[in-house]
This record gives structure tokens, sequence and C-alpha cells, in this order.
């Protein structure tokens, strides 16, 4: 009897075993609980943007023939994306793919989120002042910096894989809309020009993120940023006293960076 009641204990034992081991695994490796169903992950993205190249391009046809206008570069950051701007550069002051965004994101099932990321920046310019000297001829032509308005909505679908206790890769993949709107005025003798320029811009979007979780609720994460030009277009008008002229171009923006930020989440079911 007491033979028996020994054997029935160890497999009630492994028994147990068998049922929690999978649970404790599961735990072991979860990198503190994110993504697990019912979050509500709200993040700051794109905060420290270490690394950035972009490439634009501008198309205008006139008379039948295209010209095309592009530029690249690249830079490195701490806390501020680079600017992609020319001086005469009006309608595109900055590289809307590096501004910080705020971002929403829910566990619908485990592991698998829906989200949006929302972009907002904006200018209050400035003035600048260049003079040139011609033998004894001083002329001076006043403009102002561009006061400029950024926007962005990017919906988005990921996946959260757990790779450890407190590590986990989010890849993220959706389409972004964007538009910058800005506004300068350009003063040479009495003559004031006042040019308003808007770009639209539709773009893939591909975010695979890095996400480190040093405790539950609460995550760093760090990734490359790939945003892939789509559509575009850039409307620019130009107004001197009562002569207004617009022209409307085509336009992309390439965007490739590293870059960084934090979140958290709430379990809201």
């Amino acid at each position: 009897m007491k033979a028996n009641l020994g054997i029935a204990s160890v497999l009630a034992a492994a028994a147990a075993a068998v049922v929690a081991s999978p649970s404790d695994a599961r735990a072991a490796g979860h990198a503190n609980g994110f993504g697990e169903k019912g979050q509500l992950i709200l993040s700051a993205d794109r905060l420290v943007p270490v690394f950035n190249y972009a490439s634009s391009s501008v198309t205008r046809t006139e008379n039948n023939v295209e010209l095309t206008r592009s530029r690249s570069g690249s830079g490195l950051s701490l806390l501020f994306g680079r600017s992609l701007a020319h001086s005469d550069d009006l309608a595109v002051p900055v590289n809307v793919h590096t501004i910080p965004r705020v971002a929403f994101d829910v566990t619908i099932i485990p592991q698998l989120t829906l989200g949006a990321a929302i972009a907002f920046g904006f200018g209050l310019g400035g003035t600048n002042e260049n003079e040139n000297l011609q033998g004894t001829t001083r002329t001076s032509q006043e403009s102002d910096a561009p006061t400029a308005t950024a926007i962005g909505l990017a919906p988005r679908v990921g996946y959260i894989l757990p790779l450890g206790d407190v590590f986990a890769f989010w890849p993220r993949v959706g389409f972004g809309f964007y538009s910058v709107s800005a506004t300068t005025e350009q003063t040479q003798g009495n003559t004031t020009t006042t040019v308003r320029g808007t770009d639209t811009l539709f773009s893939l979007d591909l975010d695979p993120q890095f996400a480190i979780i040093p405790l539950e609720h609460f995550f760093i994460h760090v990734g490359p940023v790939i945003n892939i030009p789509i559509s575009g277009s850039r409307s620019v008008s130009s107004t001197t006293g009562a002569t207004t002229t617009r022209r409307s171009d085509d336009a992309s923006l390439f965007n490739l960076g590293v870059s960084a930020g934090l979140g958290g989440w709430l379990n809201v079911f």
C-alpha cells in the first residue's frame, strides 16, 4: 500500500511538472509579459535619430520636357534629425520622416499588434538678410525663414517576438501619409514676394525594432526605419503684389535611418 502511494505521489508530481513547465518556460522567455493579448501600447518613436540618410527628388514638366531635381545626404545626430532643405528650397524645410511621433498599438491576439503613429512638428521661422556690395553700390535682400508645419499618419501592423526575459523583436510595417507646408516672404527693395509650398507624400513604412524591457510595462526600442516613397506631389504658389503664379510637380522622399524611442503598456482586456 505504501509502495502504491509512493508511486502515485511520483506520478502526480511528474504530471504537475508537465502541466506547469510550458507556463514557466513561457514566463521565463516572454520579455516581462510584453506582447500578451489585450495590451494598449503607447510609445514615443524616433526620439533619437542616431543615423539618417535621405534622398528626395522633384520632377517638373515644362514644354513637354521633364526636369528632375534631386539631392541626398546623410548625417549623425543625438537628439534631432538632419534637415534636408537647401536655402533656396522653401517647400521642404525638414525631413518629415525624422521628426518624433506618438504611436498607439493594441495586441488584438498574443503578439500581433495593430496601431498607428502620428507625427507633428512646426517651426516659427525667423529673418535672414543678405547684403551685396559691388563697387560703391550696396544692395540688400531680406527674407523670412520658412514658417513650417509637418503632419503625418501611419497605420501599421506588427508582431512581437520575445527573445528572452528582457528582449523582444518587434517588426512593424504600414503605409504613411505626410504633409509639409511652409510659407516664407522675400523682400527686395520695395517688393515683397510670398511663397507658399505644400508637399504631400505617401510611403511604405518599414520599422523593425528591438525592444529592451527592463521591467514590466516599460520598454526602450531601437532599430532601423525605412520609408519607401509610393507617390507624392509638391504645390507651390508665389505672390508678388496682385500677381500669383502656381505650379504643381511630382515629389518623392526616400528615408533610411536608425532611431530609438521608449514606451509602455496597459492591460485593457
